[in-house]
């Protein structure tokens, strides 16, 4: 059944869902100052929400809700229908019993597991000859498999690991990026070697491909396929290329160039996809800037609306209320659009305020806007994110991913030291929390962007702290309001968010990449 809900077919009753939260406001009572705050999070990650997941006229509602609170503080509607612009996604499948992958090779025909990751955008039918390329990266300056190569029309086959000597932030990135990056050069499909089992070890399990995966539903970005084969069936790939699969693993153990070697096989792929429409909308409001010059350009400032929805009981309860993952968020998000209001600020840049869709699915809102803007594209300056950031402990310092990317860090460093805090290194970098979120969708573009949580050292109150709340809230449905709360710590990373916003919107020059960056290599929309 399709799971399609436009905006404008569902009435919001703000005063009911006020209602149905006045017991949970006994249990926590705010300060003032936090009390706009917490009562939006009380809204959104209400149970009668039901966990707002995306495609579910729950999210719709909460939708509504936010674009009720964006015309109330007097942002322009910026999307496609009003304060809306409809996110076209679809849940895609293979179905196995009408789909092939076969490897041809001198007249001989191998068939081989149905182990593919497909979007709803990708072909259902492959046919091209292989071409072997390393680890399959283009990290300028850092590694590059991909330097000279013509991929065009080609199968790119790669080693299902990374190079020894990356930091995390490469590391995860060139994981993200490389599909992308292949299909951009002109791949129709990609073949991932994975590394065969140790003697006596079992594989684990593969994605089942008959399982939906969503995804935006005409994505011109991703259109191939993805194939996978284990290592233990990877030599019949290089029969006759006067290499073998064995090399290939030597060289990479001992940290050494990896060739690129013409195959002589041929793949075919034939699948059959079904897809099923889902449409969310994200809730879009501009602040227009105040200066002739840079009113042009805009600063997005994004947060994710949807959660898990219901799902599997835990001690009793299946709704996956997504308090702190990402209400509080989409809270903060409201409470600095109302602060340019009420204390009379015109940024000079206008400001896009932009709560999303589909986080959970894979950044899918977000994906789509940065394809899709309602604004021209080259406008789009940079990208500030807040993602599930924890007001749960003291604050006394924050994560500020990405600072060290692009000259956004010089904007933040007088804010944090004008309220005495202090820019933490991440204790987990392993984590890449930089790319983990809807900041992502933009880096993916080339557009500087930084995304914020409450910070602390390794193994001080705060880690444990957070690490218990990972362990036992994190995507559960304990996320919910009756959780613990630190309010003083959400009003003063609301009012220090409120100052980076507006420094970063009036500053003189457009943000750009340090050059150094592996994400200065990617163009620009307009570049």
């Amino acid at each position: 059944m399709t799971r399609s809900c436009h905006p404008s077919h569902v009435l919001v009753v703000v005063a009911t869902l006020a209602a149905t939260t006045t017991a949970l406001h006994a249990q926590q009572t705010p300060p003032a100052a936090a009390a706009r705050w917490w009562h939006d999070i009380t809204v959104i990650a209400d149970d009668s929400m039901h966990g707002r997941r995306t495609g579910t006229a729950d999210y719709v509602e909460a939708a509504h809700y936010v674009a009720n609170q964006f015309q109330a503080a007097g942002l322009a509607p910026g999307g496609t229908d009003g304060y809306f612009q409809t996110v076209h996604l679809a849940d895609a499948r293979v179905v196995p019993e009408s789909s092939s992958v076969v490897l041809e090779s001198a007249g001989k025909s191998d068939t081989l597991p149905l182990r593919v990751r497909i979007t709803p955008s990708s072909t259902g039918t492959v046919d091209g000859s292989l071409v072997f390329i390393g680890y399959g990266l283009a990290l300028p300056g850092v590694h590059d498999d991909l330097a000279g190569v013509d991929l065009r029309g080609k199968v790119a086959v790669y080693l299902d690991r990374m190079p020894k000597g990356l930091d995390a932030t490469l590391f995860a990135h060139g994981r993200a990026s490389r599909w992308k990056e292949l299909e951009r050069r002109g791949a129709v499909a990609g073949l991932a070697i994975a590394d065969a089992p140790p003697p006596n070890g079992n594989r684990p399990p593969a994605r089942p491909a008959t399982r939906p995966v969503m995804g935006l539903a005409d994505d011109s970005l991703e259109r191939g396929v993805l194939v996978s084969v284990g290592g233990e069936d990877a030599e019949q790939l290089f029969a006759g290329s006067g290499h073998t699969y064995a090399e290939m693993i030597t060289l990479s153990d001992s940290q050494r160039t990896l060739p690129t070697v013409p195959l002589e096989p041929r793949l075919h792929v034939r699948l059959d996809v079904q897809r099923t429409p889902v449409d969310a909308p994200n809730v879009v409001g501009i602040l227009r800037g105040s200066d002739a010059t840079l009113r042009g350009q805009y600063l997005v400032v994004s947060a994710h609306l949807d959660h898990l929805g219901v799902g599997r009981p835990v001690n009793g309860d299946s709704i996956y209320n997504g308090a702190m993952d990402n209400a509080s968020g989409i809270a903060t998000l409201l409470e600095t659009a109302r602060a340019f209001k009420e204390k009379h600020v015109r940024p000079k840049r206008s400001v896009i305020f932009l709560a999303v869709t589909g986080e959970e699915e894979g950044e899918l809102g977000s994906a789509y806007f940065a394809l899709h803007p309602t604004v021209p594209a080259s406008g789009i300056a940079a990208d500030l994110n807040t993602d599930m950031y924890l007001p749960i402990q003291p604050l006394t310092g924050v994560f500020a991913y990405g600072w060290n990317e692009s000259d956004l860090g010089k904007d933040i460093a007088p804010v944090l030291r004008n309220h005495h805090l202090a820019n933490l290194e991440d204790p987990e970098p392993e984590q890449v929390r930089f790319i983990r979120s809807d900041q992502y969708s933009f880096i993916q573009r080339g557009i500087p962007a930084l995304a914020f949580k409450v910070g602390y050292t390794k193994d001080s109150p705060g880690d444990s702290t957070v690490t218990t709340w990972l362990d036992t809230r994190y995507h559960k449905p304990s996320d919910d309001v009756m959780q613990p709360v630190n309010f003083q710590t959400a009003i003063a990373f609301d009012a220090m968010y409120f100052d980076i916003v507006r420094a970063v919107a009036d500053r003189p020059t457009r943000p750009a990449w340090y050059p150094r960056s592996v994400f200065a290599s990617i163009k620009r929309p307009g570049q």
